[in-house]
Formats: structure tokens, sequence, C-alpha cells
């Protein structure tokens, strides 16, 4: 069994400031493009005025039963923004955006703007379909972000009357009851620590818990006429040949008998993330949670972080199941892994976690945004025929303010602290102030990954202090170069972190080298569709090939892997050959009737694709 003991916490975002030329650029797009291009989007599709409508009482409400919660969202993606420094025009929005939500909560701690206007007598009446909780759950983590790392509790109380009414509701001696999209249960633990109160903690334990247990919850719904008026569609969702079978929400069997991942993708990461949150001291939890994402990560996850690879049930199929072309692996799936990831790393310290934090990060996450900032992906498969492309808004938009939450919190990926050391996950380039054994230290890492496999980490303690500076190598990296002058170190290697444990004085500089080198990757021969095929990398980065750079599309090119590649910053060359379309006027024809020609193909990082507009595309690549 797993010992899970909480080993490190990750940073208030004030205390860390981004530089490397990377996530500096998507923060400071974040703050000037992307959060005020949501906010335009939220008030011309009503998202906004659905609480307008709401506070005032009347009027009806304007699109998805869920929309609140990319309001929500959106406010705390704002406060990550804000605490990274002032900004008078975000401010001015959630100043009105925090106004038009308070206006609208009942006196009971109720808020729902669909529910207020549409089915006032309905309420809690359709958990597993409906999003009620879901939507609680959104606007308590705004509402803990915005305390948090804003020192604002407008939202905060907000969110604290309404987790005060679930609770009157839901709980031991009360009704059973529990989100079919999960997020509530993160929320309530976060507010717990937040606010000092482990009641909201206990009242996610019991939620967590309770799932999976007969009688379903859900099951009961679905012969409750009332709520079915309210999702029709539950049935397709939520029957197999005419049987609940649960695994749609995870409601399949008791979380600690779980085995492999299944059924809708974000909503059963967002929960295994929360269990692991309350995992602590408790091993055959711990066990269960781990046991589900190492079934994931080796047997259902794609090679750029994306999760997911069915559009019917927006989540998981079969081991081994990971097409190319129709692949769903939806934004915010890549974003809940990242999250549910990072929850295993703290709690366990061992670097497995922070690998594929990294591996979605760079890739099935980022890729969900323009490098504009005001375009967007839902889905991210892993070839296109020219199909594809990025949007300014979706009618489910929950993909948008997702996105950028993770970009405004990033910091927190990067690097973390517990009481005796100082963890960097990732080596991007950063700024951080923190207290390690009772003294104030300030740590600079110049870097300029990933582009670069290169870092310098100073160390500035206000005096000399011992502690262990904990960096993560990389699974992809073979030839790590380390120089740190007077080490003393009691441990090198711990869990894939490169511990230099010392006494540091103010000017102690680590240098490491990663040994950052293209590289050909093949797929398990299981995944029938990279049968023949080979991915490229480069450190943490998955590369693809785009019409747009060949002038043709890719499925044509097969790569020559004996030949050297030539590297240009983000681009990489690649010798092979191209099959040419001056085929027979039929069809089919005898084989070696298709001509090739010796070419160069340019692949650039997946994360980048379809900027320039939709094209063809392939990440796996055929051998010559």
């Amino acid at each position: 069994m797993m010992s899970i003991t909480r080993q490190m916490r990750p940073l208030p975002l004030r205390s860390v400031k981004l530089t490397d030329s990377f996530w500096s650029k998507w923060q400071e797009t974040l703050r000037d493009v992307t959060l005020e291009a949501i906010y335009q989007r939220m008030a011309e599709s009503g998202r906004l005025e659905n609480f307008r409508k709401t506070a005032e009482g009347q009027g009806r409400h304007v699109g998805r039963y869920y929309d609140d919660s990319d309001v929500y969202k959106w406010c705390e993606a704002c406060a990550y923004a804000l605490a990274l420094g002032p900004h008078k025009l975000l401010k001015k929005r959630l100043d009105e955006v925090i106004e038009l939500i308070d206006a609208a909560q009942e006196g009971s701690g109720y808020l729902n703007t669909y529910f207020q206007l549409e089915h006032p007598d309905l309420k809690w009446r359709n958990l597993g379909m409906m999003h009620e909780l879901y939507c609680a759950g959104h606007l308590i983590e705004a509402g803990v972000a915005f305390f948090e790392e804003v020192d604002d509790r407008r939202l905060l109380d907000v969110a604290i009357k309404l987790a005060d009414h679930i609770a009157s509701i839901f709980g031991p001696g009360k009704r059973v009851g529990f989100c079919g999209h999960q997020e509530i249960e993160l929320a309530l633990i976060r507010l717990g620590r937040a606010a000092g109160d482990k009641s909201y903690v206990e009242l996610a334990r019991w939620m967590i818990e309770k799932r999976g247990k007969s009688p379903s919850i859900f099951e009961a719904e679905l012969d409750d006429p009332e709520a079915m008026k309210l999702s029709p569609w539950a049935r397709g969702h939520l029957l197999k040949d005419g049987v609940y079978t649960g695994e749609y929400l995870q409601d399949h069997a008791p979380i600690r008998e779980h085995e492999a991942i299944v059924g809708h993708a974000v909503r059963g990461m967002y929960w295994y993330a929360a269990a692991m949150e309350v995992a602590e001291g408790d091993e055959p939890l711990a066990a269960a949670v781990d046991r589900v994402w190492r079934n994931l990560t080796e047997k259902r996850m794609y090679i750029t972080g994306g999760c997911g690879p069915s559009a019917r049930n927006e989540g998981f199929t079969a081991d081994y199941d990971l097409p190319n072309l129709t692949a769903y692996a939806e934004t915010c799936a890549s974003v809940a892994l990242i999250f549910w990831s990072q929850r295993l790393l703290h709690m366990t310290g061992n670097s497995d976690y922070a690998d594929v934090v990294e591996r979605a990060l760079y890739n099935g996450a980022i890729s969900g945004i323009s490098e504009s900032g005001d375009r967007f992906f839902y889905t991210n498969p892993l070839e296109s025929r020219g199909e594809h492309q990025r949007l300014p808004w979706f009618d489910c938009a929950c993909c948008p303010p997702n996105i950028a939450r993770l970009i405004g919190s990033v910091a927190k990926q990067i690097v973390s602290v517990s009481d005796e050391a100082f963890w960097i996950h990732i080596p991007a380039g950063f700024e951080a102030e923190t207290s390690i054994s009772g003294v104030k230290t300030r740590l600079v890492c110049e870097s300029n990954y990933p582009w670069s496999g290169e870092i310098k980490v100073r160390v500035e303690p206000a005096k000399p202090v011992r502690f262990a500076l904990r960096v993560r190598i990389p699974d992809w990296a073979d030839d790590v170069q380390t120089e740190l002058p007077g080490l003393n170190s009691e441990s090198e290697w711990d869990q894939g972190y490169a511990v230099f444990d010392k006494l540091w004085q103010s000017g102690d500089t680590l240098t490491m080298d990663f040994g950052m080198t293209p590289k050909w990757v093949e797929a398990n021969p299981r995944v029938l569709d990279d049968l023949g095929r080979v991915a490229l990398t480069r450190g943490p980065l998955v590369y693809c090939a785009e019409e747009h750079d060949l002038g043709y599309p890719p499925q044509l090119f097969s790569a020559d892997l004996d030949a050297p590649v030539e590297q240009n910053s983000m681009r990489i060359k690649v010798q092979g050959f191209r099959e040419k379309l001056d085929f027979i006027d039929d069809i089919y024809a005898a084989e070696g009737t298709t001509e090739c020609e010796e070419t160069e193909a340019i692949f650039a990082p997946y994360s980048a694709w379809c900027n320039r507009g939709a094209n063809h595309m392939a990440v796996w690549t055929r051998r010559a």
C-alpha cells in the first residue's frame, strides 16, 4: 500500500512570478486579452443578464442550465490574474459581476439562475444531470481564490452562505445527495481549509464515500417523472441496454473498489482529485485513486496528455482505444488531469505525477487556447483533415474559462514548498519568496524552458539556512548535467527528484542541463491507430506536422528515422518521403503505382497548431 502523508504545498501566487518567455507571455495575454474576450462573450450570450434577471425576480433564463459555472470560473481566473498585479479594467469588470452574483442569491443561500428563473419548485430534484451542485462548486472555488489571492472576501461570503445551505440539506443524518457532475467535493475541501472549518471537508468526504453505493440516488431519479422532465436525455447517458450501470457518473462501485477510469472524463478526474485531498492517512483510498490514475496514464491517455477518446460520453472507452482523428480529448479533461496529478504529487513527492502534469500542461491543455488568446478548442484531436478550427466561443463554454484559470494559477504547478524543502517540478523561469526552515528565502530560476533544457537556480536566504532543493528530473531527460559548488549532499536522488541538501548561503547557484534533444516515440502496438507510426518529441513538447508548413497534407509524409533532424527554435526539420497525388484516374491500382519523392517536413509544437486557420494536421507520422 501507499504511504500517504502530505509532502508539500503550493505557494500563494503573490509569492511567485513567472519570468520565462513561455508562461509570462501566456499570463500577459490572459490579463490583457483572454479575460476581456470571455467577459464580452458572457455578456453577449446572456450569462450575466441571467443574474440580473434573477436579482429582479423576473424574466426567462437564456442559455444552458449550467452556464452560471462559466461566470464563476471567469471570476476565479480574474482572481489569479489580479494576484499577478493590479489591472483597472479587470477590477472594474469583477466588481460589476460580483455585485450581480450577490444580488441574485436568495436569503436561504441558494443560488442557481436557471432554477430560480425556470423551475423554483424543482430545486435539488435532479442531481444526476442538472449540475446544481457543480455550479455551486465553481462559485465556492472562485470565492476561495478571491479571498486567498487578493484578500477580498465578498465572493467568499456568498460562497459560505451557499455552502451552508447545501450542508443544511445534504450530509449524514440528512438527505443522501451529491452531484452527477463532480466538482462540489473539490470546492468544499478548499472552502473548509480556507475558512478553517472541517465540517465542509467532512461533507466532501461523505459525498465521495457515498457515491457508488446501492441504492443509487441517480437510478432513483430515473423513476421520478418530474426530475426526468428536466433532462429527457438522461436515459441515453445513464442506461446501457436499458440497465443503469453508473459508469458515466463514476457511480458503478464505491471508490475503494475502482480499478479503471470510466465514464465522463472531466467528472471523474475532478472527483478523484478531491478524493486524494482527503486520503491522507487513508492508504486504501489513496491506493484506489492511484490505481485508477495508473490505468489512465498507462493505458488510456494520449501522448499529449489528452483524455477521453469518445464524443458519445465525453470520456473513456477501453484500454488502448486511442483514435487520433476522432479523439475527443476535451480541453477541460486535460485541465482536470493536471489538478488530479498535482494532488497525487503533493501527497507522495513522486515525480511520476509531475511528469504527467508537465505533459498535459505543455500539450493537451494549452493547445485549447489560440496564441492570440481569444479563440479556443473544445476538443483536441491528434489528427485533422481540415475540419477542425479554433472558435471564439461555444454553446457549452466550459473550456475557455477553465484554461484561463489554469494559466492564471500555473505557478502552482511549477514549484511547491514544504517545511524543510523547496520543490521545482517544472524548470520554468521564476522568482519566488517563501520561508524555508523558518528563514525567509528568495529563489530565482533563469530558464528558457521549454525551448532550452539549461537552467540556473540562485538561492538568496536572509541568513544561511540548511534545506533541500529538490529538482525533478523529467522522464524524457537522458543525460542531466549538474553543477553546485560546495555541495554537501546527503541524498542525491529521491522518487525522480535530484536532491541538493546543504547549508545555503546567499548567492549559491545551481546550474543544470537536461540535455533536450528531439526523440522519436512509438506507441504500444495495442494502440492500433498508431501501428507503424511514430511521434516526434523534444523535451516536454509533442510535435506535429501541418499542411500550412508542408504545402500538402502531412498524411502523405513518411519519416526517415535514420536521417538527422535539424532544430531551429520552435521548429524541427525532418527528412523523409512524400507520396505524390498524381495517381491514375481509378481509385485502386496495382501496388507500386504511387510515386514518392524525397522531401523534408517541418514539425512544430502540437499546442500551436491551427493558429493559421483550419488545415490538415498529424501528430503520429508513418515510418519510411
